[in-house]
């Protein structure tokens, strides 16, 4: 049976640019139903408002909905499973773990070597379980990692799609012998899973870039006004329109540019051991 562990939904928010993921949690569900998805764990940063919506559309649609968050840590961000209510932010990762035990759930590190830093590195180990492939993950590095490090742990393995869009959608699958939430948790802390991973195409990640920027304009452009020079403030107005609206091969070009400077840094870090 096919589960998607890690996703987010129109309630979950970023500090630089508001708007994270454009999908309904009922469009999750629906979205995950037609893939031949068996569960879902909505993980929104902070937030557990999509819990009501997921529930009701998951009974609808004979899905198994598993109540989670993503937690910002003082440690990293921890993937709450099988919650009952929202846990705190800002707590270490220790008392997080502990937290999320006391609701009965289980704990993850997803992206444990995140290059962004918004992974918790080897305090992985104190979850029950961590991230071994993160389909957002793009530079490859991460998940290299993360691999090798939880293999040598002994610490239970899980796959994200860590997904923002519908094209991000089941890209990372856990394949768990489980028909309801409370098995599929125990599943996951024996270790009993296996797995089916790919990464998010690079054209998927240039749309929803171009998504998160629309739907967060005008907040980009207060923050413009509040921190940018006269000059500098055109220039970024300039380029952000540009990309919003036009559909030009150039700007998808430069997001594989991007994208490829950092496969490219990484394959060096690995290489070297810089």
């Amino acid at each position: 049976m096919k589960y998607e562990l890690h996703c987010h939904s129109v309630h979950s928010h970023g500090k630089k640019l508001y708007w994270e993921a454009p999908m309904k949690p009922e469009q999750i569900i629906k979205a995950l139903k037609r893939k031949g998805f068996t569960g879902a764990a909505i993980t929104d940063h902070d937030s557990v408002k999509a819990w009501p919506e997921a529930k009701r559309a998951a009974k609808k649609h004979g899905m198994v909905f598993i109540p989670s968050m993503e937690v910002s840590t003082a440690g990293g961000h921890l993937l709450a499973h099988g919650i009952s209510e929202k846990i705190r932010s800002g707590m270490t990762v220790e008392e997080t773990v502990d937290a999320v035990h006391d609701q009965g759930g289980i704990a993850v590190a997803p992206h444990p070597f995140d290059l962004k830093g918004e992974g918790m590195g080897m305090n992985f180990t104190k979850c029950d379980a961590a991230e071994v492939f993160n389909s957002l993950n793009l530079s490859r590095l991460e998940n290299r990692i993360a691999r090798n490090a939880i293999e040598n742990s002994g610490v239970p393995a899980v796959v994200g799609s860590d997904a923002h869009c519908f094209g991000m959608l089941g890209r990372s699958v856990n394949h768990i012998d489980a028909q309801d939430m409370d098995a599929a948790l125990k599943m996951i802390k024996k270790g009993a899973v296996r797995f089916e991973t790919s990464y998010v195409p690079v054209p998927v990640v240039v749309s929803w870039a171009r998504e998160r920027m629309r739907l967060s304009y005008d907040g980009i452009l207060e923050y413009m006004e509040k921190n940018y020079s006269p000059p500098k403030r055109r220039f970024a107005k300039f380029m952000l329109d540009r990309f919003v609206s036009s559909r030009s091969p150039l700007w998808d070009g430069l997001g594989y540019f991007s994208i490829g400077v950092s496969v490219l840094y990484s394959y060096l870090r690995m290489v070297t051991g810089i």
